[in-house]
């Protein structure tokens, strides 16, 4: 695809040029590209139907983003140079949030005592909820973790109950984004 950028006749223009090429706009840059090609009567396969779907998706989701103006001005707010926030909503519509770290070292299986979570987003993490498994499997508790304001990918879970016995039982840390994408990660304590 080439760039232009300084020809007057060309700045801005949009759409088809005969059945040669076609003008895009993207920020303040005029690009040429070829003709995109269509095949028609062929054969999609499943898997190409279920990208299809997710793309239509993210699309519908991206489009509500952008007519939501507080929604519009928080990714037109991240947005990289060139990028809509059309583009911005879209994109985090179609990669969920994933938890990196569960760190449960000062966590002592006392009320009041502190699990950390490290969980990133393309976007933002919008929450992260924590549940608390004995070693039977049976919940134990479970609740949301704050975020801390100064590194918005670290966040902290206070344990509301105590707990006689920490071996065995499993920390669950499970990361939403805006689009209510899931990331999941699972903590066995020794």
């Amino acid at each position: 695809m080439s760039n232009v950028s300084k020809n007057l006749l060309v700045r801005g223009a949009k759409g088809k040029m005969g059945n040669q090429f076609v003008y895009k706009t993207r920020g303040n840059k005029t690009f040429i590209a070829t003709l995109p090609t269509i095949r028609k009567n062929a054969v999609v396969t499943p898997k190409q139907q279920t990208v299809r779907e997710l793309f239509g998706e993210a699309s519908g989701y991206a489009k509500g983003a952008v007519a939501n103006a507080e929604l519009k001005a928080a990714y037109a707010d991240k947005k990289a140079k060139g990028v809509t926030a059309f583009n911005r909503a879209l994109r985090d519509y179609l990669k969920a949030p994933l938890v990196k770290e569960i760190d449960a070292g000062a966590y002592t299986g006392l009320a009041g005592s502190p699990i950390r979570i490290t969980a990133v987003d393309d976007f933002r993490v919008a929450s992260v909820s924590i549940s608390i498994y004995s070693a039977t499997g049976s919940l134990i508790e479970e609740g949301e973790a704050s975020m801390n304001p100064i590194n918005h990918n670290k966040w902290t879970y206070t344990a509301q109950q105590d707990i006689s016995l920490l071996s065995g039982c499993m920390i669950r840390a499970i990361a939403k984004d805006l689009p209510e994408n899931t990331g999941m990660l699972e903590l066995l304590l020794p």
